[in-house]
């Protein structure tokens, strides 16, 4: 039994069943009495225990053989027979090929292509009988296990030994044909007597080996961030995990510029959370489009565009259900049904009425048929006698239908006269409804057709946004679209962008030398240029009414009231750039001017002066924190 089908049958709660059976067979090999009972076992162990047993007493060499080898003679299946005292070579026969143990599995045979009579070839075994067999052989003869010449697997033909261990003697030809062989197989043995059990273990084999498979490629396409960044350079760490991650970063130190409070609030407790705005998705929008466009559709949900022939509007739908109600059978109106029963009243007998008065009702009385005057001569004709009369005749006349009340009144009414009008009516399409609110309206429409696009349907399932991503309307991108178009149709800003050498979007992380706290700087682009690194922020931004003259001055004032040049001086340091520029883009519509502007040694000199301010300042207040206990790590795990 094989270690892989031992650990098979132990998932399949039978590894006791098998433990039992193979102690049976390696006691019979060894010819210990004390074979273990097998009849507590299942009954297809049984059958299978029983017969590795009787193949195993079969194979034990006898008492006097052994004392026999013991004593110096060859006994076959016990001596060695490449034993050189063994082995006398006849010279008139063809010299028979040398095998040589090379180690770790491998044999060389020297000398087969010299033979003058090749040997015939042994039926050869695929690899995995093969290594099934060793590990049979391993299990039975563990005495044997080792690199012997003794216990040899070949898939050529040789005088060693074949699959049954029963060596082959010095005088039988090589070119013999091997012996039939009665070699313990107790895989092919399950196979046949449970085959239900050795499918079951092949299914979970392959199973298991494709279950590992789509693990490793799952491991391999996934990178993994570790969960504290050392000192360094990382490319295309996503945007979630660097804002997670140790190390303080410019946005950090900008707020601790407004106060040491504020930082704590946004950084350390959070008790003010970060705000998403339009005007910040519209630069992120900007930003990926003119760095990272392929990226756009991770963090953006676009606003689906509305397909021809969707119903957008209330009308639409009406008009829809006006035009199909038109394509319908005319249905009968209520007047032509009230003309239909009116027509079948005129043809019935007219009933005799009863009269407002004496006369009116005498009158009525006289007119009746003979049968019907009931009122004797002699007696009085009192009005009430008179009326019982024509009522009595009334009654046997054919029953009028009325002709008032709905539609489905009168209906009811024609269906008593004539049900074949009525069943042609009803198997007429009903119209469909025009009234009621717009969501009745559209259910009234998907009635007819089930596959109507709706644009507020389309239009709710986008606002949904189960991924959480940041919501884009068509009209944001195409703003966002002709301002990237701006971009790269510049002279030099479009080189920056598109530069062969650029990087868009690395993270550094570093130590503060001053005061040793953990920082982080991610620039928007950087370019080597023979060893000349150049930094960039791309910048949106609002002046659609500054005079060309005073824009310059403009976006300086706007740089340090944003501490951009705060933000440059703690890239160039952190990230080791030589250069640092902004490229401003204005955003109002249909006015997308450019402006690049250089960072000075001035800017980044006064840059770097308030940002070793700021450091300290929060250096010493995690002093503060760190004796007040305060969690901070996040922010700097060496503290």
């Amino acid at each position: 039994m094989t270690p892989l089908l031992l650990r098979r049958l132990e998932k399949a709660g039978h590894v006791s069943s098998a433990a039992v059976t193979l102690d049976a067979v390696k006691k019979a090999i060894d010819g210990d009495e004390g074979v273990p009972d097998l009849e507590t076992l299942p009954t297809d162990f049984q059958v299978i225990g029983t017969e590795l047993v009787k193949e195993a007493q079969k194979k034990r060499p006898d008492a006097n053989q052994v004392l026999a080898a013991e004593r110096g003679e060859y006994v076959e299946g016990i001596s060695d027979p490449t034993d050189p005292k063994w082995i006398t070579e006849d010279l008139t026969k063809p010299k028979q090929p040398e095998v040589s143990n090379m180690g770790n599995g491998v044999f060389s045979i020297d000398g087969l292509m010299d033979s003058q009579t090749s040997p015939a070839p042994a039926p050869a075994l695929s690899i995995v009988d093969q290594a099934r067999q060793r590990a049979a052989q391993e299990k039975l003869h563990p005495a044997n296990s080792g690199e012997t010449t003794s216990n040899v697997q070949m898939e050529t033909a040789q005088p060693v030994e074949d699959e049954n261990d029963n060596a082959v003697s010095a005088g039988e030809g090589a070119d013999e044909s091997p012996a039939q062989t009665t070699a313990v197989n107790m895989s092919k043995i399950l196979a046949e007597r449970c085959p239900d059990l050795t499918a079951e273990v092949l299914k979970s084999q392959v199973s298991e080996s494709a279950h590992s498979d789509e693990e490793e490629e799952a491991e391999q396409a996934a990178p993994v961030w570790p969960d504290y960044f050392e000192p360094g350079r990382y490319e295309g760490v996503p945007n979630e995990v660097y804002h997670a991650a140790n190390g303080i970063s410019s946005t950090m130190v900008k707020d601790a510029r407004v106060s040491l409070m504020y930082f704590e609030a946004r950084h350390v407790s959070k008790t003010i959370q970060k705000v998403r705005s339009p005007v910040l998705d519209m630069g992120n929008l900007v930003h990926a489009l003119a760095l990272q466009p392929e990226q756009l559709e991770t963090e953006f949900s676009i606003e689906p565009e509305i397909p021809e022939g969707a119903f957008t509007t209330t009308a639409t739908i009406r008009a829809f259900i006006d035009e199909y109600n038109n394509g319908l059978p005319v249905l009968l109106s209520a007047d032509d049904i009230k003309r239909f029963l009116e027509e079948y009243n005129a043809t019935l007998p007219a009933q005799v009425p009863l009269g407002t008065s004496v006369e009116e009702t005498g009158q009525g009385y006289m007119s009746l048929p003979a049968e019907f005057q009931r009122i004797e001569d002699g007696q009085k004709q009192t009005a009430t006698a008179m009326k019982a009369c024509i009522k009595e005749y009334n009654a046997t006349l054919p029953a009028q239908v009325k002709t008032s009340g709905s539609r489905d009144a009168l209906l009811e009414q024609l269906a008593l006269i004539n049900p074949d009008m009525v069943a042609q009516e009803a198997q007429k399409a009903q119209p469909l409804k025009v009234s009621g609110t717009k969501a009745d309206l559209i259910q009234t429409v998907k009635s007819v057709k089930p596959d109507a696009l709706f644009a507020d349907e389309l239009l709710d399932a986008w606002r949904e946004n189960p991924e959480g991503k940041v919501l884009v309307t068509r009209q944001q991108l195409a703003t966002a679209l002709a301002i990237q178009k701006a971009l790269l149709n510049h002279p030099t800003a479009g080189k920056l962008l598109t530069h062969p050498s650029r990087a868009v979007e690395v993270s550094y992380f570093g130590i503060d030398e001053e005061t040793g706290l953990e920082v982080r700087v991610r620039p928007d682009l950087e370019i080597d240029m023979g060893g000349q690194r150049i930094g960039a922020d791309l910048k949106t931004i609002s002046m659609w009414n500054i005079k060309q003259e005073g824009l310059r001055a403009k976006l300086h004032r706007e740089i340090i009231e944003r501490d951009y040049h705060l933000s440059a001086a703690m890239y160039c340091e952190t990230a080791a750039l030589d250069q640092f520029f902004w490229i401003f883009v204005n955003k109002d519509e249909n006015y997308h001017w450019i402006a690049i502007i250089e960072a000075s040694e001035e800017l980044l000199e006064l840059g770097m002066l308030e940002y070793r301010k700021a450091m300290r300042a929060i250096g010493e207040r995690f002093r503060h924190w760190r004796l007040a206990g305060a969690d901070y790590r996040r922010l700097h795990r060496r503290a």
